[in-house]
């Protein structure tokens, strides 16, 4: 019993850690004045696929390197400008006003906070 509450409490601790490293990846990432930009608790919905940005209308699916793990409990969602310096003039207007995902940040154990219906 004595050593599974040590692996147990070894686990948490070592969990404990990558919360702070999770906060300078997004500072780092992101940058220093940044805010979450998921519009909602339900904004990002995870689906077999990966996980899909209601407000931005965008799926990212598994295995996309802007999907990085982190140990906080809610996504946090970093974007940028859609339109980019080597478009025509034409499509960088149209897009203009769009952002797409730059960084989705995904808890490790996520929590269901609804309650059963």
């Amino acid at each position: 019993m004595k050593r599974t509450a040590f692996i147990v409490a070894l686990t948490l601790f070592s969990a404990a850690q990558p919360a702070a490293s999770a906060d300078t990846r997004i500072v780092k990432l992101c940058g220093p004045d940044h805010v979450n930009e998921a519009a909602s608790t339900d904004d990002v919905r995870p689906n077999p696929d990966g996980y899909y940005v209601a407000s931005l209308r965008e799926q990212v699916s598994m295995g996309d390197p802007r999907i990085l793990l982190t140990t906080s409990d809610d996504f946090y969602l970093c974007t940028r400008p859609a339109a980019t310096p080597d478009m025509d003039s034409t499509k960088a207007l149209l897009l203009m006003k769009e952002r797409v995902v730059k960084y989705l940040f995904v808890p490790v154990i996520r929590r269901d906070t609804r309650r059963p219906s």
